[in-house]
């Protein structure tokens, strides 16, 4: 409809004012096809014309006398013409009205050229239409180069590549075209019009380079002859990626195999963390210098080659056990407990804090596992046992119904304190620095806390038999690092900390070391 709306507007303008031409003069005028250009962003209509004049030269001759190219050149083709109105006016039945008039004036095809340039180069977008058949064709290119974009949109709608044959003496030489490896010679190909760099390379041999202008549909032929040297370089070096030059000059990466002119010659062999080295070498006439040598890191690169080769080997162990021993503290006096046997009244009694000591600390044993990806992981199943190591005085408070005398008017009691803390499905995400292994955790926990009667020397005690308890639901997170001391072997730090969601337990701050395997 873009095309259509265009060409209806161009074809106005210019043919409104034209004199007609005869049926017979029309039947016999060739057909053609119209190139009409347009910039694709504002501001760039500069780049219409440069295209007008990049189409018109790269043309080839035979096919150039049926293109117009552009609104002038339009213009000129329309002068003497009058397109057949008939089926745009509606006199007669046409299945394609404005391709019929298109065609009366001789346009057989029209192609629609959007050119723009971005930070990308050039970009070009092409549409053709058909005059009678309506059929269409869609390109789109973009290159750096502008004669290299234009040529790669031009292709898909005219034939324009030119034919490369190679053929070098001796034969077997390496062809490289644009830089590009193609094959060896003998060797035949198609390129797009434009400039080229044709380059071949044979061992023994002195390379041969050539850059030519390309014409569309142009046979180029190539006949390098390559000049056999009396000597041959051949350099291997480690690690990848190292540059060898030859008296000053880059000659390759990796791994040279080239003739070479007898003589003293530097070589030198460089890449950036590696100490580089220079090599005086005398080549003599028809011999084959060789040389291997592999670079030395320097202390830093050594440190981050050796850094990386462990957080390799780290990323690469995904599950892990670990053993941990824990120092924990609550941090409030919040415990609400009630009596794990509920006979003689006692079931509406309950352990309302923790009065003594101020510092409320507990230690124990944690056991947990898990699995890791290169950046997240999810610790499995984890617990961990607490005991207290003194005596905790908790406060109790005693209905006044209660009748049980041994708790009548009790206002608190001496415990030791157990705590069992149950995790699982936690989150983790970590970062590794060489053998080290950073990684932060939040879930849930559930924990249990028992207290168990102290003998206070009353002769009431113990009061609560089996002791009274309480359970939690905690939010937790975690910090942590882990340093891998042998293989899987490491030790780990930790801080935790606890928020109790149901109020029953204090929240909990919770300091942690140990030593795992992961495998």
């Amino acid at each position: 409809m873009f095309v259509a709306s265009l060409l209806s507007v161009s074809l106005a303008l210019v043919a409104s004012a034209t004199p007609g031409a005869s049926p017979e003069a029309r039947a016999e005028a060739p057909a053609h096809t119209l190139w009409l250009i347009q910039p694709m962003y504002p501001g760039q209509d500069a780049l219409v014309k440069r295209t007008e004049e990049g189409i018109t030269g790269l043309l080839p001759g035979d096919v150039k006398p049926r293109q117009v190219v552009g609104v002038g050149a339009l213009a000129s083709h329309l002068q003497g013409r009058e397109g057949d109105l008939g089926c745009l006016a509606g006199g007669a039945r046409c299945r394609e009205p404005l391709g019929t008039y298109l065609a009366s004036l001789g346009l057989e095809r029209v192609v629609l050229v959007r050119v723009g340039q971005d930070d990308a180069g050039y970009r070009f977008r092409a549409v053709s239409v058909r005059s009678e058949s309506g059929a269409r064709a869609e390109a789109e290119t973009s290159n750096p180069a502008f004669e290299k974009a234009l040529a790669g949109v031009l292709v898909k709608f005219l034939s324009l590549n030119a034919l490369v044959e190679a053929v070098s003496v001796p034969a077997g030489a390496t062809v490289f075209i644009d830089g590009v490896k193609m094959g060896v010679t003998p060797y035949a190909t198609e390129v797009l019009p434009g400039e080229h760099t044709f380059r071949f390379e044979l061992a023994s041999h002195l390379p041969r380079e050539e850059t030519r202008v390309v014409g569309s549909r142009e046979q180029v032929k190539l006949r390098p002859a390559l000049e056999k040297v009396p000597a041959r370089l051949v350099v291997k070096v480690l690690p990848e990626g190292t540059e060898i030059s030859v008296d000053g000059a880059v000659v390759g990466k990796d791994a040279v195999d080239q003739g070479i002119q007898p003589g003293s010659r530097t070589l030198r062999l460089a890449r950036e963390g590696y100490e580089p080295q220079e090599v005086q070498a005398e080549i003599a006439p028809g011999a084959t210098y060789t040389l291997e040598r592999e670079l030395k890191p320097t202390s830093m690169q050594a440190f981050k080659l050796a850094m990386k080769r462990r957080q390799e080997a780290t990323m690469a162990r995904q599950s892990y056990l670990e053993a941990a021993y824990e120092f924990t503290s609550l941090t409030s006096d919040t415990l609400t407990a009630q009596p794990v046997k509920t006979e003689g009244g006692l079931s509406d009694v309950r352990g309302n804090g923790v009065r003594a000591p101020g510092s409320r600390r507990l230690r124990g044993l944690g056991l947990e596992y898990g699995r890791y990806g290169q950046y997240f992981g999810v610790m499995l199943v984890g617990a961990t046992w607490y005991s207290t190591g003194d005596v905790w005085t908790m406060g109790v408070n005693v209905p006044q119904d209660v009748q049980n005398p041994n708790v009548a008017g009790l206002t608190q009691v001496d415990t030791k304190v157990q705590m069992v803390s149950l995790r699982a499905l936690q989150p983790q995400l970590r970062y590794v620095l060489g053998p080290v292994s950073f990684a932060i955790q939040a879930g849930l926990d559930l924990r249990g806390a028992l207290a168990k009667e102290e003998d206070d020397g009353s002769g009431n005690s113990p009061r609560f038999e089996d002791g009274l308890y309480a359970l939690d639901l905690h939010a937790s997170g975690q910090a942590s690092a882990r340093v891998f001391v042998y293989e899987g072997l490491y030790a780990s730090v930790a801080y935790q900390r606890g928020f109790s969601l149901l109020g029953k337990i204090a929240g909990t701050s919770n300091f942690r070391g140990g030593v795992g395997y992961a495998f």
